[in-house]
């Protein structure tokens, strides 16, 4: 699941290393396409976005994700009832992924890219909003909705030996402390890897495509482990 302004399928198939995990890791790879984004941004309103600065929206659009996502693993099912699924989702995508595994049982696992724990909290974060400001108050008054589409009120069904995340400790987008280091208590303190870099810095992190990797052996979705697989001429 990608991450916002994504949804195009070069930057996707690029972001997620999708051919290596295709191709050299021998998975099959589904890539859905959020609300509001790529091809199903054709047609909106200027200034339609999600997320976006109405908080209802942003609640329609979270549910449409979810529901999304959730329909599509039930056609998974219905192609390969024996498969084993397992989530990967970056940033907005990190969020729905683990909103679903929230929701969704039978998962393998959840791996979770710089996730979003609370959207609304992190559009407050970053409103610009001066602290005099009394639009201020109305953002403090949408929290207890943020609340209601945040995986910090649910209970993961996705097992804890399948929960995976990895955050760069210099994201100043999807705060560490406020975002990240949260969602990873509430998961248990699954395993996580921290990489030295900002938000988009996971893409040249050697440390986060080796635990990507090394996840998907642990839930075992690779038939083998990786250092033993034939790599292509």
């Amino acid at each position: 699941m990608h991450g916002t302004e994504m949804g195009r399928a070069p930057l996707d198939l690029a972001l997620f290393r999708s051919w290596k995990l295709h191709d050299e890791l021998g998975l099959n790879i589904v890539m859905p396409v959020l609300p509001m984004h790529g091809p199903r941004a054709r047609g909106l309103p200027k200034g339609a976005v999600f997320p976006g600065e109405d908080v209802l929206d942003n609640v329609h659009a979270t549910a449409q994700g979810v529901w999304d996502i959730r329909r599509l693993l039930s056609w998974i099912r219905l192609q390969e009832p024996e498969s084993l699924i397992g989530l990967n989702g970056l940033s907005l995508g990190g969020y729905i992924a683990s909103l679903v595994a929230s929701l969704e049982e039978g998962l393998t696992c959840a791996i979770l890219g710089v996730p979003v724990a609370d959207l609304v909290e992190l559009l407050g974060r970053h409103s610009g909003l001066h602290r005099d400001d009394p639009r201020r108050d109305t953002v403090k008054m949408a929290e207890p909705i943020g609340r209601m589409i945040s995986p910090l009120s649910l209970t993961p069904l996705v097992p804890m030996a399948g929960r995976f995340i990895y955050a760069g400790v210099a994201d100043q987008l999807v705060h560490p402390r406020e975002q990240v280091t949260r969602l990873w208590e509430h998961w248990g303190k699954p395993e996580i890897v921290w990489y030295p870099g900002g938000h988009t810095g996971f893409f040249r992190s050697r440390p986060v495509q080796r635990f990507v990797e090394e996840a998907l052996q642990q839930s075992g979705l690779l038939d083998r482990p990786t250092a033993q697989r034939d790599r292509p001429a």
